[in-house]
């Protein structure tokens, strides 16, 4: 009995080549690890970015700070000038109020000309940047305040938690 088989030899136009299951899944394999690659290297690349606004807009608030206590004789929130104050509740956890100075006044600000900075926007992470005249700058248990001007960083964790990814401008430190 004699079967009629076609064998593809040599490539002729009815036979085709194509990839094998074990192909294809290695090239999906390949492409997924460079994908992974990829977004990983821009995930990064975003927090950096993030990281970097944040700093600009901090050094931008401690200039808008000076020109301000120098017109007023203020610190926002009417704090004095060079004194780490640690009274209850003497932050200012959003600096666009109008308590702060900055954008606008709360009338209260003998000699305010500003405004300082036309807006100030949250931070890259969703939360408002703060001044806080006790800050505590030293993570042991022996506190060491300083005045600073700041965002809460990544974690958002803030108001009276001091965490070494919070971006700060320091003022004057403790003697």
């Amino acid at each position: 009995m004699k079967t009629n088989m076609k064998r593809c030899v040599s490539t002729p136009k009815n036979c085709r080549a194509g990839f094998t299951l074990i192909e294809l899944l290695t090239i999906i394999a390949i492409i997924s690890l460079l994908f992974s690659f990829v977004f990983a290297s821009l995930r990064d690349a975003r927090g950096k970015a993030r990281l970097a606004e944040a700093q600009t807009t901090v050094n931008q608030l401690r200039r808008a700070i000076t020109v301000m206590s120098e017109d007023t004789g203020e610190w926002p929130n009417h704090k004095k000038i060079d004194a780490i104050e640690l009274t209850p509740n003497n932050e200012i956890w959003d600096l666009s109020t109008p308590a702060a100075g900055l954008v606008t006044t709360d009338g209260a600000y003998s000699g305010w000309s500003g405004p300082y900075m036309a807006s100030i926007k949250n931070d890259p992470w969703g939360n408002p940047y703060f001044f806080d005249t006790d800050y505590d700058i030293d993570p042991s248990p022996s506190v060491l305040n300083a005045v600073v001007v700041g965002s809460f960083g990544p974690n958002g964790q803030g108001q009276n938690i001091y965490d070494t990814d919070n971006i700060i401008h320091i003022f004057i430190v403790e003697q």
